[in-house]
């Protein structure tokens, strides 16, 4: 399996997946070194998920699935797994989440030319701070293509039910939002791991709340 750096680790693929295949192409290394994190789908597991998955083709399901094993495998080195968009801002990345509307397509709301890293970003505590990693996981890995990481600066989520215009929110709106947010891709043993990281991740990062992403550079300006 070839090795790739992705979030500053060592990740051995090995992937059938010619969308996926192509993402991770401008991630390969050719060091030496032992894996991190090692993804790989078995035929069994492929052919299991496309008898629960029917009509959704190979490709789809393999980059899906490799996305989870990250995002899984992350916690494990100080990191955490969110579904977001992140923007950079004045040289640090702003996370977009909508963690209760799935119909909210923040990759249709949010412009290319805005965008640090559409979907899975990498998440990791590295010298007391978080650092965003652009990585080439999910449907839209292609979109992802600075190959760098952001100090993270604020998430905010987007919740038309709960907030009307921008602000900032406290503990009692954040942290459900937050393990929603996380736990869309978390297995359940991994539970009380994320309160822990949820605990660290509020003493250095500051959270708000928006009903649309309408003026999506007022929301910049001010998060």
């Amino acid at each position: 399996m070839a090795l790739y750096r992705i979030s500053d680790l060592n990740v051995e693929i090995k992937t059938k997946s010619p969308t996926l295949a192509e993402n991770i192409r401008r991630y390969e290394v050719t060091y030496q070194a032992s894996p991190n994190v090692t993804l790989e789908m078995s035929d069994d597991r492929m052919l299991e998920l496309m008898e629960e998955n029917e009509g959704i083709t190979a490709d789809v399901l393999e980059s899906t699935y490799m996305a989870t094993l990250y995002s899984w495998a992350i916690f494990d080195y100080n990191g955490f797994p969110m579904k977001a968009v992140g923007i950079e801002s004045d040289g640090e990345c702003v996370l977009i989440a909508a963690p209760y509307d799935e119909s909210v397509d923040l990759v249709r709301l949010i412009p290319r030319d805005k965008a640090f890293v559409y979907n899975y970003p990498g998440i990791r505590m590295q010298d007391e701070d978080y650092y965003v990693f652009d990585t080439p996981f999910g449907l839209n890995g292609d979109k992802s293509v600075t190959g760098k990481k952001l100090k993270l600066r604020s998430i905010v989520f987007v919740d038309g039910g709960r907030f009307d215009s921008l602000r900032e929110i406290e503990a009692k709106d954040f942290v459900p939002l937050f393990m929603r947010a996380v736990s869309q891709n978390v297995r359940q043993e991994r539970t009380k791991h994320t309160l822990f990281i949820l605990e660290r991740v509020m003493h250095r990062v500051k959270f708000y709340g928006v009903g649309d992403l309408g003026d999506l550079d007022f929301i910049l300006e001010r998060v």
